[in-house]
């Protein structure tokens, strides 16, 4: 029984008989005494105190004092017990305050004491209760919580209860996430069927489960244990315990791939081998026995030991003694031995037989042949196998040593020497222990025990002088006895080893971080179509997570258009017989319901010696959608093509590979007639030069050459004005040229026509214009004359309006010879650094300037353009005072070219900025900017000015797209 610590406040007296009575009751107390608050609190801090007991009034202080003052300072507080006379209130107040009990006096005191004896008994045995549990529930989770497996608590609802932190880990939860959440919540569909079948069994036969189970390249082995009441079988809820035997799984795949290394090596060595067991049959042998024994089929086929050991012996020099030998063997089960055999016809074999075990239990006896016949042939052979053997000791690079079963040395070869040092002879003379690394020596010790228990050789690794090695200790045993003697430790170097293996470790990081980032989607399944990984980019393109897809089948998931399943199947047939497919176009639906279209390629893989089937998908719905709207747009110009108004030609080498009906209308020619033919061969003679030089031109340079027009003679020998346009286009995959014209004969005639009325007019224009001016010339002197004659001073305002009306008459008749040459010529294209420079030269003005872009820009435009730059130089030259500098320069935007003219001048006030353009306006005739204006307009350019008044004038002119070009 645990010994009860009780702590008296105050007076002792009052409470001895309520502790005797305790103890008499079979309790042990101990019974500790202060008497004051102050010592009482420094006594709990020091001492473990069960139960405190007091009278409620303490002097100066109260109950109500002390609990206060315990609660701040001791963090686990005892229970505490106070007694007194204080009515109802004061024991309500004591016990809200934390006092555990406080106990009434009645006046009666034999009652009180058994009263509050009785109540000390049962708060002690409770909180005793109540410790021993935690403490067993404290064992229990540090007991759960410390293994390495995971344990979880699973109701018949499959309702998680309890999940300890290995499988929180396991699962990627922490804390209490786990509350109140089924196993699907935190598992996929597959796995919760499983688990599903699993508990199924357990609350079906009311017993124990096991299963092995496989999840993300891991194996686990899992045991169900139910739960029940101690009184009933009902199963309240399932105890799961998942262990992670990836390791043994993996043992297990080593254990066979050693089988196979052992088949392999039995067959590669040398010797002869047979292996019998305890019956004495016989359970393996490789080629080597049969062909050094010359034993048949027949005889092996016996798979008997007796039979075969008749057969052998016959072919033995001394068959009695090799009889001997073969019953003492069978005799002593657990030796080894070795022996020299000699045969009838001069070979020598060397015989060695021993034991084979598992776990110290003798199974059978493995028989093993050498021919040593040119080994035993002369001493020099022996002493020469010998030389070999400590040269081999001697050169190796592995630290070779033997120490007696004290550890200490017997010998080590020189490499040993060299790593020890100047230490080497001490330690061997002196017979020292192993130079071993601080705390290595009590392993070195238990390997050296445990060889000399267990007689076989036992393998550790160790780090040494800043290397990695491999350490074997072999026995060295006695040949009479068999005993270890003494043990041989070889020290292999594998610093490069693990060095090596650490960066496949690396490469393999890095492998997986390159899966994971791959621009294109990487799918991994295996043979029939089960996701096994993905990476980032099939999310990107399918909207699947990697847990989404993992476990789940490409074939019936909905990943794959119906259309295409078939072609799918067909795919990872051929990858199921080891051949690469693709690229195919796959439609593929979307997590989010959205289809894209992929390119994939698979090729079928191995890892762990499972079948797998890598699929790179790359997105190429973008490019499907641009060749379907190519197609569209293929179809819509062929659509256009067909019935366009202009005359359509594709050349190439100047001949015509492609015609549309149009050109074929326009010519005269059947379509399949024009195929074939030079084109230049129906231009014009004095147009063919003109067309030579377009093709070229339009060839090497790939820029658009419009606006020329050229004749041609249709199939009737009539001739047709083309208006053309060349480009260099891809066609078939192929360099040509598209050519197009328009048609323009009728408007040519009627411009010819239009041009020779417009001379006509003009002709009669300059006349009608000279004989007016000579009139207006004569009516001015007249006007003159009279002037001067008149003596009536109140005619002469007549006489000058008279004048200035004449006048102005003049100026008007002049304007028209400056106006009947627009618009009188055809537009064409023209050089504006060219007609710049011509106004320079003309105006002698040295300090005009323009940017070299403008060398090779020609402008569409009236014939009368230089006459613009002209009347800009002129209203600069006589209206800006200080001109010292004239520029030309151009500004591109949204396809429109803008020519800038400035000058340093004193520029235009902003309410004349639009007058200046205006007919009349400005100081002498007031033609010059509105006649500009008009030259422009003709070819759809216009001009403004935008300068800033002080600082210059700016006028700019805005030029469509296809008004100009670069030459």
């Amino acid at each position: 029984m645990a010994v009860t610590s009780i702590l008296t406040i105050g007076d002792p007296q009052p409470f001895q008989n309520i502790i005797q009575l305790f103890s008499e009751n079979g309790a042990k107390v101990d019974v500790l005494s202060v008497t004051d608050i102050k010592e009482s609190i420094n006594k709990i801090q020091t001492t473990h105190i069960d139960v405190i007991i007091s009278d409620f009034d303490l002097g100066p202080q109260n109950g109500i004092d002390f609990i206060n003052r315990l609660k701040k300072q001791i963090q686990s507080s005892p229970i505490t017990i106070f007694t007194g006379e204080q009515g109802p209130a004061i024991a309500k107040e004591a016990l809200k305050a934390g006092i555990d009990y406080y106990f009434q006096k009645n006046g009666d005191p034999e009652l009180e004491k058994v009263q509050l004896n009785t109540f000390i008994r049962q708060i002690v045995k409770y909180k005793q209760a109540e410790e021993a549990h935690q403490y067993a529930d404290t064992n229990f989770h540090t007991i759960v919580e410390a293994t390495e497996d995971s344990i979880y608590m699973i109701d018949r609802h499959y309702r998680y209860l309890y999940i300890n932190t290995p499988h929180q880990k396991r699962l990627g939860i922490f804390g209490e996430d786990y509350e109140s959440k089924l196993y699907r919540d935190l598992h996929s569909e597959e796995e919760n069927k499983r688990f599903i079948h699993s508990m199924s069994q357990v609350l079906t036969h009311s017993d124990f489960y096991f299963e092995e189970y496989e999840k993300e390249g891991r194996f686990y082995y899992r045991k169900f244990i139910p739960v029940k009441y101690q009184s009933t079988t009902q199963i309240l809820a399932v105890t799961v315990v998942s262990t992670d035997v990836t390791d043994r799984v993996r043992l297990k795949d080593e254990v066979a791939h050693g089988a196979s290394l052992m088949a392999a090596t039995l067959e590669s060595t040398s010797d002869g081998i047979f292996v019998v067991d305890r019956a004495g049959k016989i359970i393996n042998y490789n080629q080597k026995f049969l062909e050094m024994w010359y034993i048949p089929e027949t005889v092996i086929e016996e798979r008997d030991e007796e039979v075969l050991l008749a057969y052998l012996e016959d072919q033995l020099e001394d068959r009695t003694a090799f009889i001997e030998r073969v019953t003492w063997i069978r005799n002593n089960q657990d030796k080894d031995a070795f022996d020299v055999l000699e045969f009838r016809d001069g070979r020598i074999f060397e015989r060695q037989t021993l034991p084979q075990r598992i776990g110290g239990t003798i199974i059978g006896r493995v028989w093993s042949f050498r021919d040593v016949t040119q080994q035993r042939s002369t001493q020099t052979a022996l002493q020469l196998t010998q030389a070999n053997y400590r040269s081999v000791v001697e050169s190796t690079g592995d630290s070779i040593y033997m120490v007696d079963l004290e550890s200490c040395y017997l010998f080590m070869n020189t490499y040993h020497r060299k790593k020890l040092g100047d230490l080497a002879e001490k330690y061997l003379e002196q017979r020292m222990r192993v130079m071993l690394p601080p705390g290595e020596d009590k392993r070195f010790d238990d390997a050296v025990k445990r060889v000399v228990t267990t007689k076989k050789m036992f393998m550790d690794e160790l780090q040494w002088l800043g290397r990695d090695y491999i350490r074997r200790f072999s026995p060295v045993r006695d040949d009479d006895d068999g005993e270890v003697r003494a043990i041989t430790v070889v020290l292999t170097d594998i610093s490069e080893r693990k060095a090596a293996e650490q960066e496949v470790h690396n490469s393999e990081e890095r492998l997986k971080i390159l899966f994971d980032h791959a621009p294109e989607a990487y799918f991994l399944t295996d043979i029939k179509g089960t996701f096994v990984d993905s990476n980032r980019a099939v999310t990107e393109l399918t909207g699947f997570t990697k847990d989404d897809l993992h476990g789940r089948n490409i074939f019936t998931m909905g990943l794959i258009a119906s259309m295409h399943i078939t072609k799918t199947a067909v795919l990872f047939a051929r990858n199921a017989l080891g051949k690469a497919t693709g690229p195919e176009e796959m439609k593929i639906h979307r997590k989010d319901g959205t289809t894209v279209y992929a390119e994939v390629v698979t090729y079928p893989i191995k890892i762990h010696d499972q079948s797998l089937v890598m699929t790179i998908a790359r997105d190429i719905t973008q490019r499907k959608e641009a060749e379907e709207a190519l197609k569209e747009r293929e179809e819509q110009y062929r659509l256009l093509v067909n019935n366009a108004n202009e005359s359509v030609l594709v050349l190439r080498g100047g001949t015509v590979i492609f015609s549309n009906p149009k050109a074929s209308a326009l010519l005269k020619r059947p379509r399949d007639e024009l195929a074939g033919h030079d084109l230049i061969s129906w231009v014009h003679t004095d147009d063919t030069g003109t067309i030579q030089n377009l093709i070229s031109e339009a060839a090497s340079s790939g820029a658009i050459h419009a606006g020329h027009v050229i004749r041609m003679y249709d199939n009737t020998g009539e001739i047709r004005w083309l208006e053309i346009g060349l480009v260099a286009i891809t066609w078939k995959e192929g360099p040509a040229l598209l050519f197009l014209g328009n048609d323009v004969t009728d408007r040519k005639i009627a411009q010819d026509a239009l041009v020779q009325s417009n001379k006509k007019l003009n002709l009669l224009s300059s006349i009608t214009r000279h004989d007016v001016l000579n009139q207006i010339t004569i009516l001015l002197a007249y006007l003159d004359l009279l002037k001067k004659k008149n003596t009536d001073q109140n005619l002469i305002p007549f006489i000058d309006k008279q004048t200035e009306a004449t006048q102005a008459i003049r100026s008007q008749i002049v304007f028209t010879k400056e106006y009947q040459d627009v618009g009188v010529k055809a537009p064409q294209w023209q050089n504006v650094a060219g007609k710049i420079k011509a106004v320079k030269d003309l105006r002698k003005c040295d300090f005009v300037r323009w940017d070299s872009g403008l060398e090779n820009l020609e402008i569409f435009a009236d014939p009368l353009l230089e006459k613009v730059f002209s009347n800009l130089v002129s209203n600069s030259l006589m209206h800006g005072d200080r001109v010292s500098s004239i520029s030309f320069s151009t500004v591109q935007q949204n396809g429109v070219l803008s020519l800038v003219y400035e000058d340093n001048g004193i520029g235009i006030q902003a309410n004349e900025k639009k007058k200046i353009f205006e007919h009349g306006y400005g100081k002498n005739t007031g033609f010059g900017l509105f006649l500009s204006r008009e030259i422009l307009a003709i070819t759809g350019l216009s001009i403004a000015e935008n300068g800033t008044a002080g600082s210059g004038a700016r006028f700019e002119i805005l030029i469509p797209a296809n008004a100009y070009r670069y030459t």
